[in-house]
């Protein structure tokens, strides 16, 4: 027999107790004198209890028959193959909604801790070429400077050195291409030796290279002329000063010193340690979500650019590289993250978890076959995180399903 609907349960209740009062009984106390088997001791309240019980029970048999909600039930049945047929119109039709099933593409991800890091080739260290005392420092930590800009002054010898070696090739190669010149024309008169003309011209090219190398000395060192030979450190590329290991005054004594470490943050690295029982559908291009510990509700969307070629021996994890945007300038190198590098699944069927239903322990859904036909369909379904859930059989694309109200037609 079909339960009773939840309207009818309340005017049961509702018409009892009106009866009830309407009688002006009260149920039986534990003082009252009982009513044995058989027998009824005078007329007790428990005897009056129970004959309006009677008489109570008469009058919702009554209220049953005439129920709305009673009456609804037979906008529902079943047909000959067990398909449960709604009413067209009726308010159960209007409660349900059918939606169709969709194709969705799932990512399963390989979730591994990382960190953001600066891309190398915009990270750069500035060294001194020569030895000397540093006369100015013009930046500190935190400054964004731009291409060409002078970040130190160093006052050195060497730099003095190669002012005046310069000055000393130039002035013999001035010399040499004279002497040169002469001798052409002592042997053109007939008063000289060809000899001559030829010590003039190696004189001539060896004054030539020395002048060259003492060129390329000076463009190596970016001098800048001027009394005591001062050189100019200059920023390489645009970024922001992360790094300065230089004061007034100090001695440069060591050129493999780091002076100043400039870096630009406008392009990050994502770098990601896959485990390598996962590296297997690692590939370039694939889809990757970061996200910072830094930055709590925000995820930075991604691909793979760059896979190391060798898995780390002694980790067993493949080094993955994504790149980061970081226009903003939010991301700080060396932040770390939680990185997840998607892997995409064939396309699957998926349907709102308002639409799955248990029956004997067993997962099912409603689905339409006809108009206002339903039919009860076991699935296998994968649970995933948010509203919809992956199907793995039970259905196809062309079905649609009841994602709202199918508990009204989980009668079994």
């Amino acid at each position: 027999m079909r339960c009773l609907s939840f309207q009818a349960r309340r005017n049961l209740g509702t018409a009892f107790s009106s009866h009830m009062n309407a009688l002006n009984v009260a149920p039986p106390r534990a003082t009252d004198t009982v009513v044995r088997t058989g027998q009824m001791i005078g007329t007790s309240s428990s005897a009056v209890f129970c004959r309006a019980a009677l008489s109570a029970i008469t009058l919702l048999a009554c209220c049953l028959l005439t129920d709305p909600a009673h009456a609804e039930d037979s906008a529902v049945h079943r047909n000959a193959r067990g398909q449960v047929v709604v009413e067209a119109g009726s308010t159960l039709d209007k409660a349900l909604v059918v939606t169709p099933v969709l194709a969705s593409i799932w990512n399963r991800g390989v979730k591994t801790p990382g960190q953001i890091i600066a891309e190398p080739s915009r990270s750069v260290t500035v060294f001194s070429p020569v030895t000397g005392r540093i006369e100015e420092v013009t930046v500190t930590t935190g400054d964004h400077v731009r291409a060409g800009q002078t970040l130190v002054r160093i006052v050195s010898g060497d730099v003095a050195q190669a002012t005046s070696d310069e000055a000393k090739a130039s002035a013999g190669l001035e010399l040499a291409k004279r002497a040169f010149t002469r001798a052409q024309g002592v042997l053109a008169a007939g008063g000289g030796a060809l000899k001559d003309l030829e010590n003039a011209r190696s004189n001539l090219l060896q004054a030539q290279a020395e002048e060259d190398r003492a060129q390329a000395r000076i463009s190596a060192l970016e001098t800048v002329s001027g009394e005591g030979g001062i050189i100019e450190l200059k920023a390489p590329i645009e970024g922001d000063v992360s790094a300065v290991n230089a004061s007034i005054g100090m001695n440069v004594v060591d050129v493999t010193q780091p002076l100043i470490v400039m870096a630009n943050s406008e392009e990050l690295w994502a770098i990601a340690d896959v485990p390598e029982r996962d590296i297997r559908g690692v590939v370039i291009g694939q889809q990757v979500n970061v996200a910072p510990s830094a930055l709590p509700k925000v995820i930075l969307h991604s691909t793979v650019s760059a896979i190391d070629p060798i898995v780390q021996p002694n980790m067993a994890v493949l080094r993955v590289r994504a790149i980061l945007p970081n226009v903003d300038g939010v991301l700080r190198p060396n932040m770390y993250a939680a990185i997840t590098v998607m892997e995409p699944q064939p396309p699957t069927i998926s349907v709102p978890k308002s639409a799955l239903l248990m029956n004997n322990d067993n997962v099912t859904v409603f689905v339409r076959v006809a108009p206002h036909v339903f039919e009860r369909r076991a699935v296998e379904i994968i649970y995933d995180e948010g509203d919809q859930c992956r199907v793995t059989s039970g259905l196809s694309l062309n079905d649609s399903v009841v994602t709202v109200g199918a508990i009204l037609l989980n009668d079994d």
